[in-house]
């Protein structure tokens, strides 16, 4: 068994994750992302994914989602830096 069995392997999936990336930085200029978290979640199969960022005052920020195996994220938002 495969974890990534489309016919494009991973690079659908981190294409995907690869816009979510530039989402967070282009609109925000003072955003820097430092941290891209991608974790197999047994639960519903797909990759959990955490982007981490410090902002021009230096303080955190963090998104999740869930990134499709297949292409694709759902669920992406910016969520409280715990």
């Amino acid at each position: 068994m495969s974890t990534f069995s489309s016919t494009y392997g991973p690079a659908a999936m981190f294409a995907s994750v690869a816009e979510y990336v530039r989402s967070v930085e282009e609109p925000h200029y003072d955003m820097d992302v430092h941290t891209v978290t991608l974790l197999l979640n047994g639960q519903h199969g797909e990759f959990d994914l955490v982007i981490e960022a410090t902002d021009k005052d230096m303080e955190e920020h963090r998104w999740e989602g869930v990134a499709h195996r297949s292409g694709g994220v759902a669920q992406f938002g910016e969520v409280e830096v715990r």
